[in-house]
């Protein structure tokens, strides 16, 4: 029996050498910004992004693989297995799920093809992504590693605080009577993701109360097998996430990770946000 490929996308903020060591596939979503573009993680990566965006007033722009990129990379992973797995970032946040999809569906007649919406972006994709690789490496079939997949993203939460509402608006996630008076009372958003959608959970005013409000969330969960911390230019807030973190729950394993792109088109500089995995 051929071993099961797992193709995911750049907004999983997985390392080429990781994707590589576990057999994924990895397609880039291409970033514009103002008259220039760059592949997410192949022509820009996290920091450089976060250099450019504070030169320019460009919105930045998040463009999916196309459908023909999808077609050619099915193609080629046909000729190695007759089943694959597609996972992608949530499909309201991106047409990355949708062109897979158009790809896909005339295929599937030849191969075992899962497409799965993650519901998520960030290395809470990634971390199912890579957990459903390493599944597939051992032994698991394409049924199997769908189930587990499955049962990882109810369990996968992401939450966090952007400095300012201007990229939410700019990318149509509130309106812009919203951004302009909350940018005047500097409202720190509280957000999180819901069923695949940038939900505002809560306002607050100072950073430390943003921090202080992440931390709530975190220690409503019963059980925590890990949790990822996502920074783009804030060390400050992330040690103090940190410490709070570690009085109420000392044992917990935490990785810090700065998010990349994609996420950042969302965000903007200076957010800061945690990806709280319950584990099976």
């Amino acid at each position: 029996m051929s071993q099961v490929k797992l193709i995911t996308d750049s907004t999983a903020d997985i390392s080429p050498e990781l994707a590589e060591s576990l057999g994924i596939t990895v397609l880039p979503l291409t970033i514009q910004l103002g008259n220039k573009s760059y592949r997410e993680g192949i022509d820009l990566n996290a920091k450089e992004f976060f250099t450019k965006l504070a030169r320019t007033n460009a919105t930045p722009i998040l463009v999916p693989p196309t459908v023909q990129q999808f077609e050619q990379t099915l193609d080629e992973l046909m000729k190695q297995t007759d089943e694959i797995v597609m996972l992608f970032n949530s499909s309201k946040l991106s047409r990355t799920y949708a062109n897979a999809q158009r790809a896909a569906m005339p295929l599937m007649g030849r191969a075992k093809i899962r497409l799965i919406d993650s519901q998520l972006i960030s290395t809470g994709l990634g971390m199912i992504a890579t957990t459903a690789a390493r599944a597939a490496k051992q032994g698991a079939d394409v049924e199997e590693v769908v189930r587990l997949t499955r049962g990882l993203i109810p369990r996968t939460y992401i939450a966090a605080f952007a400095d300012t509402l201007e990229y939410l608006e700019r990318s149509g996630r509130i309106r812009k009577a919203q951004a302009i008076l909350g940018t005047f009372l500097n409202i720190k958003p509280l957000l999180i993701l819901e069923e695949g959608e940038i939900v505002v959970l809560e306002k607050v005013r100072t950073r430390a109360k943003a921090v202080e409000k992440l931390v709530e969330f975190i220690i409503e969960f019963t059980h925590i097998e890990k949790m990822d911390v996502l920074h783009s230019t804030t060390p400050e807030d992330v040690a103090l996430l940190i410490e709070q973190v570690n009085l109420q729950l000392p044992n917990l394993d935490m990785k810090v990770e700065m998010y990349g792109p994609s996420l950042g088109a969302f965000l903007g500089p200076g957010a800061l946000g945690v990806v709280v995995y319950e584990g099976m």
